[in-house]
């Protein structure tokens, strides 16, 4: 008699450490739920940026929190841009009516964080969904551990003159992590604005039903109350393409990043040699085209 054994559909797993700035956008809260349930991921803890870092570890831990994993370390990080001013006391996250007593999981800084888990694990993935000011600092302090770290990023834009969120919040941060020589993949808003849920998609989330699924509904409540208009998935298509790389095309680029202009400043400039159209020397991978409606599929049968 022959005996016969179940077959299970091996998954390669991915370990990820997720670099936001969670309380602004929604997408961030998106992006990490998605990252939650996809088992292709496995998130190996939280970092926060910019302004009051410290509510957004705790906006972030109440997230985890909701959806039963408060074992995933979420660790502080920097508030100040490297040269820019900006107002510090600023409240993340201004839609929300309160916010819940939570107490931190990780006391080690989100930089020193971020240089151990790249040392101990060289093939983890820092998904960057927020500015660079985290990221930067680690390359300074430890180059040599950082040199080794696979950066994929949500930011700039290669297609158009525009400076993105998180460049131009601190431009001088990202031009170090651009020129750093780290393998650096940029989803940028070339294929993040094609991304867009629709209201009826809004409304399934919200109407979920699930215990899990009711603090991101509140937060998405919330959130459209403030903003006026419906969720662009930024951050969420820069997680999706690390479970689902065949969601996006890259191609190789030469990106920096301007510091200095009156009217460019946080703006991501291509070098390109327009003679033979081809790039000159290349620092980054760049997404340029998406598989929208395979990607927002995805996307809501992993939030639902």
């Amino acid at each position: 008699m022959i005996a016969f054994e179940s077959i299970k559909e091996v998954i390669e797993i991915r370990r990820i450490v997720i670099d936001t700035d969670i309380g602004d956008d929604i997408d961030d809260a998106l992006a990490i739920v998605l990252a939650l349930n996809s088992p292709e991921l496995e998130v190996a803890g939280l970092t926060t940026v910019y302004r009051n870092t410290d509510l957004r570890t705790k906006l972030a831990m109440q997230l985890l929190q909701a959806y039963k994993r408060p074992d995933i370390p979420v660790a502080t990080g920097i508030g100040s841009p490297l040269l820019a001013k900006t107002d510090m006391d600023s409240i993340p996250c201004q839609w929300l009516d309160e916010y819940l007593d939570t107490e931190p999981n990780c006391s080690e800084h989100a930089v020193d964080f971020l240089i151990e888990q790249v040392r101990r694990d060289p093939a983890i993935t820092i998904a960057a969904i927020g500015p660079l000011t985290n990221i930067a600092c680690a390359v300074m302090k430890a180059p040599d551990v950082m040199q080794q770290a696979n950066i994929v990023m949500m930011g700039g834009m290669h297609s158009a003159h525009y400076p993105e969120w998180n460049i131009v919040c601190d431009p001088e941060a990202a031009a170090i992590v651009f020129g750093s020589g780290m393998k650096l993949t940029m989803v940028g808003l070339d294929v993040t604005l094609k991304c867009r849920l629709i209201q009826s998609d809004v409304e399934r989330i919200k109407h979920r039903g699930k215990s899990e699924t009711a603090f991101l509904s509140r937060l998405l409540s919330q959130w459209m109350d403030s903003s006026k208009h419906l969720p662009i998935l930024h951050d969420p298509l820069t997680i999706a393409y690390l479970s689902h790389p065949d969601l996006l095309e890259l191609k190789p680029k030469k990106i920096s990043v301007e510091c200095k202009g009156e009217f460019t400043r946080g703006m991501t400039v291509e070098h390109r040699d327009v003679f033979f159209d081809r790039p000159m020397d290349t620092n980054v991978l760049a997404a340029v085209d998406v598989r929208k409606d395979a990607f927002i599929q995805l996307f809501l049968e992993r939030l639902l």
